[in-house]
């Protein structure tokens, strides 16, 4: 056998004395053959497995794994969470709300202040929380709940709300309105009134427990087109229960009031028969001031009153 010492490793080149002991073996006829050189690839293999190896270095804008990541971040998340919840508790966050609807067309009110009304007439806004106001000065025992006794039984031309509500316009603008119907009790002379009353319309007072919450004067009266009108145009015939409307627009209510709720305000409560029950929360009282109404009851041998008219919403309750 050849006395060659064997490479140190697969990557090693083989020594001088190596070489000298392969010649030597060479010469003398028995050598074992030249000492393999490590292959190339044999020797990356044996670097690899000698070579410490290095950690891998994260890719550029990676500083750690998500999993670190949200460790590292998870106690300052709490943290924001408390200090978030804290300010929303003391009102230092503000809240996206949705906005509120809009009001319904023709039911905004009108201001504090006397102003000119669409249609006609003027607002008795500078009366708002006024108790007892009227544009026409009325009697004693004019707006009265109790009817009068069938021992003294109503005589004379007479005013009455057929009915009451509101209602809004087709251009969106809306209203109170107001039936008025006239009688004549106790005689069969007719009554004509002027289709202005007088010149001076027709005065609307709503009035509530903390006082005026709507008013208007000089109101234009609107006539059926069936009533029976002097041969001139400028009287109508209201006997027999004629007559017509009137409308409280939406400007001569005061500040905080739309027209719906106190239309509503006006009816009174009844039971389950409809009977009423008590009186409405809200009072209307309707006047108007007519040469003809004087005329009328003078015929009468009763007072002429300046011609003054006016009814009420107030019914009597039920008694038990």
């Amino acid at each position: 056998m050849s006395s060659l010492p064997p490479a140190q490793g697969p990557d090693e080149s083989p020594s001088d004395e190596q070489w000298e002991a392969f010649l030597r073996d060479a010469m003398e006829g028995g050598g074992a053959g030249a000492p393999k050189e490590a292959s190339a690839r044999d020797r990356l293999a044996a670097a690899r497995v000698r070579r410490p190896r290095r950690p891998r270095r994260p890719r550029s804008g990676t500083a750690r794994s998500a999993t670190a990541w949200l460790a590292a971040a998870a106690p300052w998340t709490a943290v924001a969470a408390v200090v978030v919840f804290g300010a929303f508790q003391m009102g230092l966050i503000p809240v996206p709300r949705s906005s509120p609807p809009a009001p319904a067309a023709g039911s905004a009110s009108g201001p504090a202040e006397a102003v000119s009304l669409p249609g006609g007439g003027t607002s008795d806004g500078d009366q708002c929380g006024t108790k007892g106001y009227h544009h026409f000065p009325l009697p004693a025992g004019a707006t009265d709940v109790e009817p009068p006794s069938p021992a003294s039984p109503a005589s004379g031309p007479q005013l009455s709300l057929s009915h009451y509500g509101y209602a809004a316009g087709p251009d969106g603008e809306g209203g109170i309105v107001i039936g008025l119907r006239f009688t004549t009790p106790g005689t069969k002379k007719p009554l004509r009134v002027s289709r202005t009353l007088g010149g001076e319309g027709a005065a609307a007072e709503i009035e509530g427990p903390d006082g005026l919450v709507a008013g208007a004067h000089g109101l234009p009266v609107s006539w059926p087109s069936a009533a029976r009108e002097s041969a001139s145009g400028a009287s109508v015939d209201v006997s027999d229960g004629g007559g017509g409307e009137i409308v409280v627009p939406a400007e001569a209510l005061c500040p905080g009031h739309d027209g719906d709720s106190v239309a509503r305000s006006l009816v009174p409560p009844a039971d389950s028969t409809g009977t009423v029950t008590g009186p409405p929360p809200y009072r209307l009282v309707v006047s108007l001031r007519d040469p003809a109404v004087g005329t009328l009851r003078t015929t009468l041998g009763l007072p002429a009153g300046g011609g003054l008219l006016s009814a009420v919403n107030l019914v009597p309750a039920a008694r038990s």
